[in-house]
């Protein structure tokens, strides 16, 4: 699902496409079909001419572009538990968040975040389960079988009903969850399933003595949120060489930042680099 826009400049084009579309950068490819000339004396002028298409996973359900525009007239439905979470392309772009999610996670955001705080959660459940002490007899696989339960119990505190599997691929173990309410543990651009994996990994080092990593996930969200960082990782680069000045991203995760990283390595017009404390550290994507 594409549609064409066309204005003054290619920026003007952009945002009037977005403001329709009612979504941010990171939710479609902008490729752009014409500059625009400003032409001499008013003769030979041509607007900017842009195409966005849509590329986000749960837009795509819509059967057309017009759905999708009018998808917030429609009666309100209940989000998919695959939905990913709304967000500015940019702390300072302005970008239209998805209004018909954006509430509903801010809500959901609110009751959880005091759940979703490492330190909040370790301390609930030590209430009830001491955390063991790390055991050099015990094995990668059993430890994170164990932490696979913990963190079972830790969501079933939050009062989601849950189920957990793991697997080990070398020295990581990857937990896939499961809920009904899996929206609610991903939370807006995923900080309650982050919250949750860091208390994990936490844990982990407590009984576990060697290295071993924890991958938290709920219904592949990890792979869609890698492929919106990856086409948002394209989208800011185009406009950091369209307007020549450096974009800077909203704050996230340091394994998020390398993925953008990692796509725009190769380029040799750009520079890529990271600025600001944790956890506010952020990308900053700028012409060579």
């Amino acid at each position: 699902m594409e549609r064409i826009y066309r204005a003054e400049t290619v920026d003007h084009a952009i945002a009037l496409g977005l403001e329709e579309l009612k979504v941010a950068e990171e939710d479609v490819r902008i490729d752009v079909l014409e500059g625009g000339s400003k032409g001499f004396l008013g003769f030979g002028k041509k607007d900017a001419e842009v195409k966005l298409t849509i590329i986000n996973p749960e837009l795509k359900t819509y059967g057309s572009i017009e759905e999708v525009i009018n998808r917030g007239q429609a009666e309100e439905r209940t989000p998919s538990s695959d939905e990913l979470p709304a967000e500015e392309a940019e702390t300072d772009s302005g970008a239209v968040p998805h209004p018909e999610t954006e509430d509903d996670v801010q809500e959901e955001d609110a009751v959880l975040q005091e759940a979703a705080q490492p330190e909040a959660e370790t301390e609930a459940v030590e209430d009830e389960t001491p955390v063991e002490e790390a055991d050099d007899r015990l094995s990668f696989d059993e430890a994170a079988a164990r932490t696979a339960r913990y963190i079972q119990d830790v969501i079933s505190d939050m009062n989601i009903e849950n189920a957990a599997t793991y697997k080990i691929d070398n020295n990581r173990a990857y937990i896939e969850l499961e809920s009904d309410l899996a929206a609610k543990l991903i939370g807006k651009r995923g900080q309650t399933l982050n919250a949750l994996q860091e208390i994990a990994q936490n844990y982990l080092n407590t009984i576990y003595r060697s290295y071993g990593m924890i991958i938290l996930d709920v219904e592949n969200y990890r792979e869609k949120r890698r492929e919106t960082l990856e086409n948002l990782a394209v989208n800011m680069a185009k406009k950091a060489l369209r307007t020549n000045q450096p974009v800077k991203l909203e704050p996230m995760p340091s394994f998020e930042r390398k993925i953008m990283h990692n796509v725009l390595s190769g380029r040799d017009d750009l520079n890529t680099y990271s600025e600001g404390s944790e956890p506010n550290r952020y990308l900053v994507i700028e012409k060579k």
